[in-house]
C-alpha cells in the first residue's frame, strides 16, 4: 500500500495553506535575535537541578523501610525499586494509604479496577501474591490475610530477619 497525500485545507491568518512546516518557515523568518533568545531561553538553559523543585502532586506513604510515592507511581523497599504493573502499584496505593485497614476483595476490585465483578474476585488474590513476590520474603507479612476483613498492609514496621 502506498501512501496517499491529502492536501491540507486549513488556513492561517494570513489565508495562505497551513501545512506541516509553517512552524519551521515561522521561526525562519523571525528575527535573527528573535530565534537566538528562543533557543537561549534562560529557563531552557538552566540544568534540571537549578530548575524549582517540583512539589509532589499526591501524597508519599511509608511504612517501615516499605515507601509508596504516588507522584510518580513508583515503591521501593529498603531503597530497592520494585517493578510493579499499574494495577499492582495501584492496589498497593490503596493499601498503603490505609494502613491496617482491611479491605475486601469486592472492595478492593471496586477500588483498583473500578468495577463490581463478583465472578472474579481472584484477580485481587492473583494480585496480592505477585506483590508478595516483588516485595520479598523479608517483607512478605506486611501485607496481612485478614480472615474477616480481606486484606491490609501492616501499620507498624516490621524489621527483617536476618
Amino acid at each position: 500500500m502506498t501512501h496517499v497525500h491529502t492536501a491540507n485545507t486549513a488556513r492561517r491568518p494570513g489565508g495562505t495553506a497551513l501545512d506541516h512546516r509553517s512552524g519551521f518557515r515561522d521561526t525562519l523568518a523571525a528575527p535573527a535575535a528573535e530565534r537566538r533568545y528562543r533557543l537561549t531561553r534562560p529557563e531552557l538553559r538552566a540544568p534540571a537541578s537549578a530548575r524549582p523543585a517540583e512539589q509532589p502532586k499526591a501524597p508519599c506513604h511509608r511504612i517501615g523501610r516499605l515507601v509508596v510515592d504516588g507522584g510518580r507511581r513508583r515503591a521501593w523497599v529498603d531503597g530497592r525499586q520494585l517493578r510493579l504493573t499499574c494495577m499492582e502499584f495501584e492496589l498497593l496505593a490503596h493499601l498503603a494509604a490505609n494502613p491496617g485497614k482491611g479491605f475486601t476483595r469486592s472492595r478492593l476490585m471496586e477500588l483498583v479496577w473500578q468495577r463490581t465483578a463478583p465472578d472474579d474476585l481472584e484477580t485481587v488474590d492473583t494480585h496480592i501474591d505477585r506483590l508478595r513476590d516483588k516485595i520479598g520474603a523479608a517483607y512478605r507479612p506486611l501485607i496481612r490475610t485478614m480472615p474477616t476483613a480481606g486484606y491490609a498492609l501492616a501499620a507498624e514496621a516490621l524489621t527483617p530477619a536476618a
